[in-house]
């Protein structure tokens, strides 16, 4: 299901209610699975950034993540961590705490305005 929900990004990506893509609701991500991703993204078979992120699309699509949450996955896939935040955007349970979150922990000028140039391009917010 995890495979399935991830080759599927348009149900996600363009609608950022809190609804997964049959419609039903997310779920907001408890701290033990939460645990549970982090723990699982730090074994081998995650060991490609690629893999990384399909595991976290997977995850966006079914549940909600707070800014807090987002900010240490970001933090934890480096070398995709913009990606990360990107995609992450479209599951934040508090859109507006998520620039002041996540954008703002980025280092570098470049990546903030990245991330934030594209998120109004694919999902039309501007943050």
């Amino acid at each position: 299901a995890d495979v399935q929900r991830a080759t599927d990004m348009s149900s996600f990506i363009t609608d950022t209610k809190a609804t997964n893509g049959n419609g039903e609701k997310k779920q907001p991500m408890d701290d033990n699975n939460f645990k549970a991703l982090v723990e699982s993204l730090k074994t081998s078979r995650y060991r490609r950034n690629k893999d990384k992120l399909t595991r976290i699309k997977a995850v966006c699509g079914s549940h909600t993540l707070t800014s807090a949450q987002i900010l240490n996955l970001v933090s934890f896939t480096k070398g995709c961590n913009t990606d990360t935040a990107v995609i992450c955007y479209a599951s934040c349970s508090d859109p507006e705490s998520f620039k002041k979150t996540v954008v703002d922990a980025f280092k570098w000028e470049e990546e903030k305005t990245e991330v934030s140039e594209r998120i109004q391009k694919e999902y039309g917010k501007k943050i």
